[in-house]
């Protein structure tokens, strides 16, 4: 569900599905794949669009650190931040250098058209 609060948990919006579908067999796999296929579907609408105005794929910008306060001269290391990057982008079925997700992913969740 992300890392923001929400009012309603994974199982409550499961029920809400069954209720208001009457797909008594649906479950929080599926659930979670509609929710997979939803940020993959944006991720390649958004490559496509900086595709079709020349941009580049967006970098990862990591901030200065902070030159007052409790966290004076705390940075975080770019090193470790593009390793968790690069295995956010595999367990995701993303381009490693674009972060756009692979043909692969795409057809496994049925999205091969927006390639």
């Amino acid at each position: 569900m992300g890392p923001a609060w929400s009012l309603y948990g994974p199982r409550e919006t499961v029920d809400f599905v069954r209720a208001v579908t009457g797909w008594a067999d649906f479950d929080l796999a599926e659930l979670m794949e509609i929710g997979e296929r939803r940020l993959n579907m944006l991720r390649a609408f958004n490559a496509r669009e900086a595709s079709a105005e020349g941009r580049p794929a967006p970098r990862q910008v990591l901030p200065a650190a902070h030159r007052h306060g409790p966290t004076a001269g705390v940075a975080l290391d770019p090193a470790e931040i593009a390793g968790a990057l690069d295995e956010y982008y595999r367990l995701a079925g993303w381009d490693g250098r674009t972060g756009n997700p692979t043909p692969d992913t795409l057809a496994r969740l049925g999205l091969a058209w927006t390639v």
